[in-house]
């Protein structure tokens, strides 16, 4: 795959998941997360390819890439704030509970904590 080919896949992809993102659609984001993550590689590799042969990348490739760049640092951003609120969320619905989830590891007869029964002294 050329280095145009490839970076126009990742350009596609981008923009799938930023539509994913803006619908909030959790399977499309995910497909589309996924396939941007091998489009990417494959690029990652076709610049590889190119630089071996000693081939500089084009300007307006440069340009594009760092479009590319941006975008995903605005992509990471967003998902990183939209985490941050879901938290915020999920803390009102399921308030902290300082309590055990099993109870408080004291057993029914109160044993003192770390000592195992057959330390103690019955009676």
């Amino acid at each position: 795959m050329s280095l145009e080919e490839s970076l126009s896949a990742v350009e596609q992809l981008i923009e799938q998941v930023s539509a994913a993102l803006l619908a909030a659609d959790p399977t499309s984001l995910e497909k589309n997360s996924a396939a941007l993550r091998d489009a990417a590689a494959d690029f990652s590799r076709a610049l590889e390819q190119a630089a071996a042969r000693g081939l500089p990348l084009p300007a307006s490739l440069q340009k594009r890439a760092d479009a590319i760049r941006s975008m995903l640092i605005l992509h990471r951003e967003s998902l990183a704030r939209l985490a941050a609120s879901t938290d915020r969320q999920a803390a009102g619905l399921l308030p902290p509970n300082a309590a055990a989830t099993y109870g408080d590891g004291l057993g029914a007869r109160g044993a003192a904590p770390g000592v195992a029964r057959i330390y103690r002294s019955a009676g």
